[in-house]
């Protein structure tokens, strides 16, 4: 079999790329636009295959023959939690740039392609964004199958995410049901019967993990991070009885338990939301108080709380503490919050792409 190949769009600080190589592939292209993420993709990933600029300017020459081509495109017009302007919105309509370039490539087409985004895809504009994403690899020769992966299989994150894998000129049949295609995503499938789909035969996802505590830093208590006494008292106020006899139950532990905390707006006001599953929230970047989390520390009768380190979004993302972050803080939530899962990538290139579908390349 020969070298597999791959070319990535919306690159960012290159955890695609981190995936991609995890399972056996070589990068040949990688594009972004955004420079404080190329500093991160630099810094981890030297050599000239980074492209940095905007995907208006990349033209289907400018990509060299390979296998698999992955575009991870901004997903705030299609986020629940967005503006939902859908594909024609100014950030997510980028996904046709991409199509363009593959389309462009002619008989170079990869034979496969795989997109990377929001669960809020599903329903944007009542689906007529999925559908037209589809119907649009379907023409250019791809098959495609939906799989939704959240990211707590493998890290204990809840970070949900669709990814649309496409096959060029075949038809991949399997069992249909499995936990990567969950109701919302049969429902669509089902709902579309004259798009072509596949159904890639999956192993199972793996149990799903609750160990937050083995990936939080043991700060010096004199640590930076710490929030003082009278920001701590206001971050209790803001919680709900409901939270505040969680942390309580947190703090009758006889060791040091670690969970997460967000502030969110509610129609009552601004108010504090204690996780403590042992799992953390999907991390986010750093945009407005509702979008940062937070680490509680409680037990033996006491509580602190802290921000949530530049290393710990990392390993939340499952990146290895060899990842050099040569950034300031807020660069650096800002690229780890905007990125994807590492293994749950992995994951997905492993069983979509392996066996079979690599031996014809």
């Amino acid at each position: 079999m020969r070298q597999k190949l791959a070319a990535e769009f919306f690159a960012g600080i290159g955890l695609v790329r981190m995936a991609l190589e995890r399972a056996g592939w070589a990068v040949r292209l990688a594009n972004d636009i955004d420079e404080k993420k190329a500093q991160l993709y630099r810094a981890n990933f030297p050599g000239d295959d980074f492209r940095l600029g905007d995907i208006r300017d990349i033209q289907a020459d400018h990509v060299p023959d390979v296998h698999l081509a992955t575009a991870s495109f901004p997903c705030i017009d299609l986020s629940l939690a967005g503006n939902r302007d859908g594909l024609s919105g100014q950030h997510s309509s980028a996904y046709w740039e991409f199509h363009r370039i593959v389309e462009a490539m002619g008989e170079r087409r990869p034979r496969l392609v795989m997109l990377e985004n929001v669960l809020g895809l599903l329903s944007s504009n009542g689906g007529d964004d999925l559908r037209s994403i589809v119907a649009s690899l379907n023409k250019m020769g791809y098959v495609c199958d939906l799989l939704a992966v959240d990211a707590v299989h493998f890290i204990p994150q809840s970070r949900p995410r669709l990814f649309v894998v496409g096959v060029r000129g075949r038809e991949v049949t399997g069992p249909l049901a499995h936990g990567a295609r969950p109701a919302q995503v049969l429902g669509f499938m089902q709902a579309h019967p004259d798009l072509k789909w596949s159904s890639v035969p999956l192993p199972p996802l793996p149990p799903k993990r609750s160990d937050l505590d083995t990936l939080m830093e043991r700060l010096s208590p004199t640590a930076p991070e710490w929030w003082d006494s009278r920001r701590q008292a206001h971050l209790y106020s803001q919680m709900s009885p409901r939270h505040r006899a969680l942390l309580r139950h947190l703090m009758e532990s006889r060791r040091l338990r670690f969970a997460t905390v967000y502030k969110r707006v509610r129609p009552a006001g601004c108010r504090a939301e204690l996780r403590a599953d042992g799992v953390a929230g999907c991390l986010r970047t750093p945009r407005g108080g509702s979008s940062k989390q937070f680490v509680v520390v409680a037990g033996n009768g006491k509580w602190r709380v802290r921000n949530m380190t530049a290393r710990e979004y990392a390993r939340l993302q499952g990146v290895p503490d060899s990842f050099n972050i040569g950034v300031p803080y807020l660069q650096a939530l800002f690229g780890f919050g905007d990125a994807v899962c590492v293994p749950a990538v992995e994951w997905v290139v492993r069983s979509c792409f392996a066996g079979g579908e690599t031996k014809r390349l």
